[in-house]
């Protein structure tokens, strides 16, 4: 299995230049800075690879699902040959976004504005007004690709960098877990859900071997689920001995013991203190839910999630006693932009645009000022009192 499905390459710095100064103490605020969140925004969610779905969620060619990371909307759909693809949720006419529903199941993805239309593979297949266009080609305006890999358990990683990858994604964990429980391609997507929290995303990792974070807080985390959800015990579903599994740097997957389900809890960073965490139930076999199932599986997120607040307000206003593994990465991106001497954002697409493109565009400028001329008449036409 080739390691990627679609691998751009694009230019990935800014044309903003920045202020050189001290270089900053990233301990300092390292769970509620909002200037060090924005340099994880660029420096890791931007340019790591991210656990971010399981194949089993796309049943059906045109199936999809669409999320902001790092700043960047995305969309990931399954394509006509059954290849999962990844692509920037945004249309290469005036960047507007395209998919508007958080999942959602469609051959041909058009944009409302100016009806813009795209496949499964991401390819402009429609373009009103640009047709005949000399110069103007549909095969240079398809969606910006996001490098993808799916591993043989299914899980769907991807990479929002522009450059170009050496590496795939280290799968060693997913690929375990598949193994020890049976996950695989063929497993079957249930539900899903959203739910917000206030705690900062690295708290999800303060104990895994990413070294993100503080032990102590994880204790104390753990300790907290464990007794929330010791109520919910019970012989159909065991969610209090759930074996939480951290896929840096963004997902759990959970594995509920002596049944087929399990749950992968993907966070969603929003700010230093807020993020999303998107919940999605998986079963091996065709197993499925009933009322009480959905209400224990449920109550055990919301303790997930209380128990990371509960961990975030212990640990924000420590700085952490050991330095996190974290912090090379974050120190070597910030000293490649002072060398640039301007902000550099590896997931940041520049697009060029060609003659063609630029002329169909002050057509396509030259109908909007008319449409919008028309509307002004009939609306004050409509406003006369004959």
């Amino acid at each position: 299995m080739a390691p990627f499905a679609e691998t751009p390459i694009l230019s990935h710095h800014t044309k903003s230049p920045i202020e050189v100064s001290k270089e900053p103490d990233l301990l300092d605020g390292w769970w509620t800075s909002e200037y060090l969140f924005a340099l994880e925004r660029r420096a890791v969610f931007s340019k790591t690879w991210i656990c971010i779905a399981h194949r089993s969620r796309f049943t059906k060619p045109g199936d999809y699902i669409s999320m902001e990371i790092a700043g960047l909307p995305i969309l990931i759909i399954l394509g006509k040959d059954h290849i999962v693809r990844a692509f920037h949720n945004v249309c290469r006419h005036r960047a507007y976004t395209v998919t508007k529903k958080p999942a959602g199941s469609s051959l041909v993805l058009g944009c409302r504005y100016h009806g813009w239309s795209y496949d499964t593979k991401g390819n402009l297949v429609k373009a009103p007004q640009f047709d005949g266009i000399q110069g103007f080609k549909k095969s240079e305006n398809g969606l910006f690709k996001i490098q993808t890999c799916t591993d043989r358990g299914g899980f769907i990683y991807i990479n929002l960098s522009a450059g170009q990858l050496l590496e795939a994604p280290d799968c060693q964990e997913t690929l375990e877990l598949a193994t020890e429980h049976g996950i695989s391609a063929g497993s079957k997507w249930i539900t899903g859900w959203e739910l917000s929290g206030g705690f900062n995303w690295k708290t999800v990792g303060a104990s895994d071997r990413t070294g993100i974070g503080t032990s102590a807080a994880s204790a104390a985390g753990n300790w907290f689920i464990e007794k929330m959800v010791s109520m919910f015990r019970r012989p159909q579903l065991d969610v209090a001995g759930a074996k939480l599994v951290k896929v840096a740097p963004l997902t759990t997957v959970a594995m509920i013991p002596k049944c087929p389900l399990w749950l992968m809890l993907t966070t969603i960073p929003i700010s230093a203190g807020q993020c999303t965490v998107k919940c999605d139930v998986f079963s091996t076999d065709a197993t499925t839910l009933n009322k009480t199932d959905k209400e224990v599986l449920s109550s055990f997120v919301a303790s997930h999630i209380h128990a990371l607040e509960q961990s975030y307000e212990a640990v924000k206003i420590i700085r952490p006693f050991q330095e996190p593994l974290l912090l090379p990465l974050l120190k070597g991106h910030l000293k490649l932009e002072r060398l640039a001497g301007m902000e550099i954002f590896p997931g940041k697409r520049e697009e060029g645009k060609s003659e063609g493109f630029c002329r169909a565009e002050r057509v396509c400028k030259e109908l909007d000022q008319i449409a919008k001329a028309g509307n002004v008449l009939r609306s004050t036409v409509s406003g006369l009192d004959w």
